[in-house]
């Protein structure tokens, strides 16, 4: 089925709305919403209904968000104001813009942005009114499965972490009292807490596969994306080949952030961005790993970054930082425990995958007019 495509001015009024400074957001108040959602408060607001916003500058470009009602958007964010709701149905549109191609509207390389002018030229499909609220439903209650889904992963990271502390009690306060080391001396005999290769080089097609601190996504490395570089430059950083099941974590920018090394990349390497923690004999990886994720060691961590621009906590630092030695028993208790949840996880993941398919299908055949 053939819909008209519209432009975006035919049915709203596009703005930007003055940004407001850093200095002067609150810490309760109406709610701020820039590029990338909520930033703040302030004490008024610019936008009594739920408005679509388009992300307008920098690397997410073209991401869309809903702001809440009594809400102030500022001008990181294209506000698709005065909706012709004779027209358009917000919840509809919200998913013409999910699916829509924005490369042809997004300007600038060094800073990329969409203007009024260049979002005058994307086209979107507009069914009657009724259809719109039809495919609406549709999607709505398939993206709210997938939400559940998530919602579902949360909260068994959460089992984790509830469990750890109940078995070995909270790393600030060390209620137990375990014996205390620093990082470096539980590692594995013959390694130490080091980053990657300084200088990777061009994109090298077969080469050896390295982790950078973008490539830790919700305590995982994200397999899709990774970079190679030649064989030879990975040679000369020996020190920081990472092998399965070992931990790696992010020493710049988001800095604590961390993942077990998977099978598939045994034998990669890292950058400077990442260390490796490879947990010696008398630590299992599982209780190093949520030893480092739980908020007391993620403090701990933040509280020796450098920098306010360019985060970083120095190797050294690391080195040092206070780490608990339960008995091995124990931890292997634990580690039993992580397992049975992440077996329980890798089925979520794949029912969510699964959704993902169906909900990636059913937008595809909606704007095509096949729904």
């Amino acid at each position: 089925m053939s819909w008209p495509l519209v432009s975006l001015p035919e049915v709203c009024r596009p703005k930007q709305w003055p940004t407001i400074p850093k200095a002067k957001l609150l810490s309760s108040g109406y709610p701020v919403f820039g590029a990338n959602g909520r930033i703040g408060h302030y004490s008024e607001y610019n936008h009594a209904e739920p408005t679509i916003l388009i992300t307008c500058r920098g690397a997410t470009c073209g991401s869309i968000n809903v702001c809440e009602p009594k809400s102030y958007v500022t001008g990181n964010a294209m506000a698709l104001d005065a909706l012709d709701e004779s027209q358009a149905d917000l919840p509809f549109l919200v998913h013409a813009l999910e699916s829509a191609d924005f490369s042809s509207v997004i300007t600038g390389v060094a800073q990329p942005q969409i203007t009024r002018q260049s979002l005058a030229r994307l086209k979107i499909p507009l069914p009657p009114l009724a259809e719109q609220k039809r495919i609406a439903g549709i999607l709505d209650a398939a993206d709210a499965l997938r939400a559940k889904r998530r919602e579902s992963l949360a909260q068994l990271d959460t089992l984790i972490q509830s469990v750890f502390l109940d078995m070995f009690g909270d790393p600030v306060t060390n209620p137990m009292g375990w014996e205390v080391r620093e990082l470096s001396e539980v590692v594995k005999a013959g390694t130490i807490v080091t980053y990657g290769i300084v200088q990777a080089g061009d994109e090298y097609p077969g080469g050896v596969p390295y982790v950078r601190t973008g490539d830790l996504v919700d305590g995982e490395i994200r397999l899709n994306g990774l970079r190679h570089t030649n064989p030879a430059i990975a040679t000369k950083f020996e020190r920081s080949r990472v092998l399965t099941g070992e931990i790696v974590m992010s020493i710049r920018a988001t800095v604590g952030t961390t993942a077990r090394v998977p099978s598939q990349l045994d034998g990669a390497n890292l950058t400077q961005g990442t260390a490796r923690i490879s947990p010696g004999e008398n630590t299992e990886p599982s209780f190093l790993l949520y030893f480092i994720r739980s908020q007391g060691s993620q403090a701990w961590l933040q509280r020796q970054v450098k920098g306010a621009t360019f985060r970083e906590i120095t190797l050294k630092r690391l080195r040092r930082m206070p780490i608990h030695v339960p008995p091995l028993d124990l931890q292997r208790r634990f580690t039993a425990i992580v397992e049975s949840i992440e077996q329980q996880k890798a089925r979520q993941h794949a029912h969510l995958g699964e959704l993902d398919t169906l909900f990636a299908s059913l937008q595809s055949r909606a704007f095509r007019g096949d729904l």
